[in-house]
């Protein structure tokens, strides 16, 4: 049995963190490693999002962005030929799945980061999207 490769392991991770990528896999001709990053419960952007046409920024207002974690591509239905998974009108749940932004091939799924209804969705199916951008609006 060889020894682990921890600098390897380590590098991964790293890597990991910098690309906002949910799993690696490395593999050679002796040994293979996969780092996988725990899910969470919500993705969220930590870059601020301007303020959207429409929408007013009183208190009073009950509007939220959505932004997208990440650059990639917004996949509005669970699997191609499905029907989407939220439509403007829809009551959303905390933690509920509204789309996916495929990035390196790995899907990310975008989930409710509170309760309310889908007041706009800014993407289509297979729009290529910012980090920070807007995806939807809840109410």
């Amino acid at each position: 049995m060889s020894q682990i490769d921890e600098k390897a392991i380590r590098t991964l991770a790293r890597l990991l963190e910098e690309t906002a990528l949910s799993e690696l896999e490395y593999q050679t001709e002796t040994f293979k490693i996969r780092v996988v990053k725990a899910a969470s419960v919500a993705y969220t952007a930590t870059q601020a999002v301007p303020p959207l046409p429409g929408p007013s920024s009183t208190p009073e207002d009950s509007s939220y962005p959505i932004a997208s974690p990440m650059v990639g591509t917004v996949h509005l239905s669970p699997e191609p030929g499905a029907p989407p998974m939220i439509r403007v009108g829809d009551a959303v749940k905390e933690g509920q799945s509204l789309m996916i932004v495929e990035a390196m091939k790995v899907m990310n799924t975008i989930r409710a980061p509170r309760e309310g209804t889908i007041k706009r969705l800014c993407v289509e199916d297979g729009q290529p999207v910012e980090f920070g951008e807007v995806l939807a609006i809840l109410a």
